[in-house]
């Protein structure tokens, strides 16, 4: 789609509406608020960013096969799952709002940069 006005808003309503929405609601909203009611603080909110990091990989290794970045794809979204939930739980009140706001712009500078990298490697 190239830089334009419908590539970017393309790329806002997918980062924001369709998977930071919808994964906050999910894994902070429900996942995390029952693991950490079940198991405690600490092992709920790990045990919550562990199966958030294992389905971005997940995601990942069905398309690519390079360790380094497989690492990658596990550990920064499990890091970010549990600072997230440190954050909402511990100084929001348990509002998922300033997850679905760190999730977002995560997700909006990733897929920028995977654009970039796709659509320059594809006109090269």
């Amino acid at each position: 789609m190239g830089l334009s006005v419908d590539s970017v808003l393309t790329l806002l309503i997918i980062a924001i509406l369709s998977t930071a929405l919808s994964e906050e609601i999910l894994f902070r909203g429900f996942i995390a608020k029952k693991l950490i009611k079940l198991l405690g603080h600490k092992k709920g909110n790990i045990l919550q960013a562990i199966i958030f990091g294992l389905v971005h990989l997940w995601l990942v290794a069905l398309n690519i096969h390079n360790i380094a970045f497989l690492c990658i794809a596990f550990i920064s979204p499990t890091l970010l799952a549990y600072f997230i939930v440190e954050i909402n739980e511990k100084q929001s009140n348990g509002s998922i709002i300033p997850g679905i706001i760190a999730h977002a712009i995560s997700n909006i500078i990733g897929y920028a940069f995977i654009g970039y990298v796709l659509r320059g490697s594809y006109h090269q």
